[in-house]
């Protein structure tokens, strides 16, 4: 289990000792810590590879979920991002699924909502999944489904391999409650989309199914609207 404490009025969860943490959050919060590569960094999210005490983190804050007002308030009633994250990545590893190993979570709170959190996990070094590794892949996300789990965003590009196996990064995990087989089969023409060319390797029951099917087109119609968006916005910009 994690500890858990208070420091600079941040509730923080970690696997490391409480002064390692303390200097880790104060790095980051005073962007003091050395970022060796950043994946991203917008609006969004800030995502960037760390080099601190000799450790090779990955660094997280998101940003977007920071500052809306809607998921502010949802953090009444809910931990942040990161806690989820944190939690998410202990998740994964409980059910036998290769995933980063989550470190360091804090959350700070301003008049009951979270305003500001940021978690760091171990930086995975491996290679991106490739056309080649689509079968491996596929196994493992089915697997993650019979456990009853969606994984977010199952795109080719989300998963590492390491060793010929297949680590799950960039993931949010959530339970299916309606229509479990509908969000599965979403998540499947999700991948799909992504690597068209492993629509080979689906079972015959798969690439039959009704469900898949359904869920194919409703990916089409909100990868369209998602188009749609990105070129109104274009328009509007100066």
């Amino acid at each position: 289990m994690p500890d858990s404490f208070d420091y600079r009025s941040y509730r923080v969860l970690t696997y490391i000792d409480a002064n390692t943490s303390r200097r880790l959050l104060d790095a980051v919060v005073d962007g003091t810590v050395i970022q060796k590569h950043v994946f991203r960094d917008n609006w969004r999210t800030l995502s960037a590879k760390l080099d601190f005490e000799g450790r090779s983190l990955l660094l997280k804050v998101p940003r977007a979920r920071n500052t809306r007002r809607w998921e502010r308030f949802l953090t009444r009633f809910r931990g942040s991002d990161a806690f989820r994250t944190f939690l998410h990545l202990e998740t994964m590893a409980s059910m036998g699924f290769r995933a980063p190993q989550p470190v360091l979570a804090a959350e700070l709170r301003s008049k009951g909502v979270v305003v500001d959190s940021f978690v760091c996990y171990r930086f995975v070094e491996g290679r991106p999944a490739e056309l080649g590794d689509a079968d491996k892949v596929l196994d493992a996300l089915r697997a993650l489904h019979q456990r009853g789990y969606l994984r977010s965003d199952a795109q080719l590009a989300n998963f590492l391999m390491v060793e010929n196996c297949v680590v799950f990064i960039d993931f949010r995990l959530k339970k299916p409650r309606v229509l479990p087989k509908l969000q599965k089969a979403r998540e499947i023409a999700r991948f799909l989309r992504s690597c068209p060319e492993s629509r080979s390797l689906l079972s015959p029951q798969e690439a039959s199914s009704g469900w898949l099917w359904l869920a194919s087109r409703l990916e089409d119609i909100s990868f369209g609207l998602r188009n749609l968006k990105r070129r109104l916005r274009a328009r509007r910009k100066p």
